[in-house]
């Protein structure tokens, strides 16, 4: 159907009105939409810097645990460093103990042989000795039974009728054969003599001696007078004698107060038998003073201070001398020494306490049995000492190797042994 040109442009018209308000209206809807989608796209910007938030603080987070391991790991680390160099450490002290320990060991042993060495040599030469002076008997018994024989005969000779007087050949060979026994008795007591006087500057002499004849006793006593000390020598040794004996009580003070000190370490360690020993050793100090107190002490009436010297010994890298009262004093330091040591030996076994004898009291002190006479108060002490070790040793093993019961039941020192400590020698004059 055709249209007429009139109506073909109503119709376009009309279709471009139409299309018009159907333009219209979706533009009307989104303007009023507009505001609502600008909202949702500030919330799902909120959103997105929130979890980019939230991931950076898992992150941080993350890291920090992370950090914090790592510390920890190397805390761990220097724990364990510290651990090893510590037991290394510990190793190294505990190896050098026991080198210690066994180069101590070596050196006790090496002592212990030399020891018996000297033991075994001072028992030889007393044997050797004994063995001198029983041929020398033997010899004096010999001659003297010779002797005697010939004066029987001589006696039945005369008994028989026959004259005093031999004449001719068998008087000549009976007067050689009598002046041949007493040549030969000479010269073996000749003999005799000079091997005593070899021996007698090395002879070495120490305590449990047996007791000295009289008659030596006598001709002692007479040398001594012969060599008595003038009246100024004697002065002079009183007057060291007192100002030593002076100084030695004034240390004692100081020793007490060390003394007291010593016996609260040994209540607080719980060493009960060795603090009722340290209390015995007080109480024999004590009663040794008030025994020293009460005695009339008169220097000039002592026979020490006008005696001369008897004896060397070797003390402090020298030589010195000493007459018999200050050898009786040094025998009477090791012998006490080892009394002492065996008790303070005992004491540490029954407290179950290590061998220590340099730890006890008693040893440091080493004074009971000293007044400050005769000798220093530090050779007192090395000699007393020396007797306390091998007493320590004895009580503490219960071995007594070193000393013996006496006949009395106390425990003395053994000879060969105080022997070897003192090394005295006796002198020549």
């Amino acid at each position: 159907m055709k249209l007429s040109a009139n109506a073909q442009t109503l119709w376009m018209v009309a279709l471009a009105v139409a299309l018009a308000v159907g333009s219209a209206a979706p533009a009307a809807a989104a303007a009023q939409d507009n505001p609502r989608a600008e909202q949702q796209k500030k919330e799902r910007e909120k959103e997105r810097n929130d979890a980019r938030a939230e991931g950076q603080q898992r992150r941080q987070a993350a890291q920090q645990q992370a950090e914090s391991r790592q510390n920890a790991q190397r805390q761990q680390q220097a724990q364990q460093r510290e651990r090893m160099q510590r037991e290394q450490a510990q190793r190294q002290r505990s190896g050098q103990e026991q080198a210690q320990q066994r180069r101590a060991s070596e050196q006790r042993a090496a002592q212990e042989r030399q020891q018996t060495q000297r033991q075994r040599s001072s028992e030889w030469q007393a044997q050797q000795r004994q063995a001198g002076e029983q041929r020398a008997s033997r010899s004096r018994e010999q001659a003297h039974r010779q002797r005697q024989a010939i004066a029987s005969q001589r006696e039945a000779a005369q008994r028989q009728g026959q004259p005093a007087r031999l004449t001719g050949g068998d008087a000549a060979a009976r007067i050689e054969q009598d002046r041949r026994q007493w040549d030969r008795h000479e010269r073996q007591q000749r003999q005799v003599r000079e091997q005593q006087r070899r021996e007698q500057p090395q002879r070495v002499v120490g305590g449990n001696q047996p007791p000295r004849r009289s008659d030596d006793r006598s001709a002692d006593d007479r040398r001594n007078e012969q060599l008595r000390l003038s009246r100024e020598q004697q002065e002079r040794r009183i007057r060291e004698e007192r100002q030593r004996a002076e100084r030695y009580h004034r240390e004692r003070e100081q020793q007490q107060r060390l003394a007291e000190q010593r016996s609260r370490d040994l209540q607080q360690q719980r060493r009960m038998a060795q603090y009722r020993y340290q209390q015995q050793y007080f109480e024999r100090l004590r009663q040794q003073q008030l025994r020293w107190n009460a005695r009339n002490y008169n220097h000039y009436n002592d026979p020490y201070y006008y005696t001369p010297a008897s004896y060397r010994y070797y003390y402090g890298g020298s030589y010195r001398t000493t007459n018999r009262y200050g050898a009786d004093l040094m025998r009477q330091a090791v012998n006490y020494g080892y009394q002492e040591g065996l008790r303070a030996g005992r004491a540490d076994s029954q407290d179950g306490w290590r061998s220590d004898y340099r730890g006890s009291y008693a040893y440091r002190d080493a004074s009971y049995g000293y007044n400050g006479y005769y000798l220093g108060h530090d050779e007192y002490a090395y000699y007393f000492r020396q007797g306390f070790q091998r007493g320590y040793e004895d009580g503490y093993s219960r071995h007594y190797r070193y000393g013996r019961r006496g006949d009395d039941g106390n425990y003395v020192i053994l000879a060969a042994i105080l022997a070897t400590v003192l090394g005295l020698q006796a002198l020549s004059h």
